[in-house]
């Protein structure tokens, strides 16, 4: 069993201006646990543990991981979140209050999934995943004005709202990473309704693609990254792109992440100096544009950040 975590202290503002000043950020525990189970086989497992930024306020569980590997398939049962590929492409070392999954860019869930991943090779790999999220069951109207979840937050429940399933295709050799994924979701009858009513009464999309580039060409690491109009979003929904730079020089690293979804955006810079190889300290500036009307809203970050 290995204990590891970290621990962050910063002065900042959030997007909304409402956490301004001295700040205990991101502070994690993760515990992992591994076994050799003989003939080849390996089981490994892990639980995250988060805490709030505020004195007083509780920790919260994060990611569950459980994984029994063999040279030839990689079998794994998570709760986790979504959107791992998506923000691929941002290689930049933003460390901000709010992160591009706060955006209208990109989002994530709360999902429950099991994945079966087969390597061909030590640079070629397919997977397939079996995705639960979305609750879509009634709940109390506090939750919604409909009584009926449309938001991701009450996502993993024992009775799922949707099901996603997930082909993966992985390239990775020579400094140069590409991800490429098909997905393709079912919804409750509940959920449908609810997400077309937010929709203007149109039919939802199921099917979304994504990809991403990430090449580290020693002097600089550079990402790309594509997602397809979005399941859950009507027809007319449009496609993101997300690009990142990160250059090293020494113990430090600038960088930059940015991402568009028609009039939505957001932008990272980020400069980060590492003192050692488990403590650094990091600058981040970063801002938000929500929509058409919301105007831009900026943030900073000045943290001292330690791994152990």
């Amino acid at each position: 069993m290995t204990i590891t975590g970290s621990l962050s202290a910063a002065t900042q503002k959030n997007l909304a201006g409402s956490s301004k000043g001295l700040a205990m950020t991101d502070n994690t525990l993760v515990v992992g646990l591994s076994e050799d189970l003989g003939g080849g086989l390996k089981l490994s497992a892990s639980m995250v543990i988060e805490n709030d930024t505020a004195r007083g306020t509780y920790w919260d569980r994060g990611d569950q991981v459980v994984s029994l590997s063999s040279p030839s398939y990689v079998l794994t049962f998570a709760n986790t979140r979504s959107g791992g590929n998506q923000g691929a492409a941002l290689v930049a070392p933003a460390n901000l209050a709010d992160d591009q999954w706060t955006s209208k860019v990109i989002t994530r869930e709360a999902i429950d999934v099991v994945s079966v991943t087969i390597p061909f090779s030590t640079s070629l790999s397919a997977s397939y995943k079996y995705i639960e999220g979305k609750i879509g069951t009634a709940i109390p109207a506090a939750f919604g004005t409909s009584g009926v979840a449309i938001t991701d937050s009450y996502a993993g429940a024992a009775t799922p709202g949707s099901v996603t399933q997930v082909l993966t295709g992985k390239y990775s050799a020579n400094g140069l990473t590409v991800v490429g994924q098909f997905n393709s979701s079912n919804f409750t009858d509940a959920l449908a309704a609810a997400t077309a009513a937010g929709n203007g009464g149109v039919n939802t999309r199921t099917t979304s693609t994504d990809l991403s580039v990430v090449y580290n060409a020693g002097v600089a690491t550079i990402g790309f990254g594509y997602d397809s109009p979005r399941r859950g979003k009507p027809d007319s929904d449009a496609a993101a792109t997300l690009i990142g730079l990160s250059v090293p020089f020494g113990a430090a690293t600038v960088g930059v992440n940015w991402g568009k979804r028609d009039v939505a955006s957001f932008m990272q810079v980020a400069a980060q100096y590492d003192l050692s190889k488990r403590t650094n300290v990091n600058l981040s500036l970063g801002n938000d544009t929500q929509s058409g009307t919301s105007g831009t809203n900026d943030q900073y970050r000045l943290s001292l950040n330690h791994s152990f």
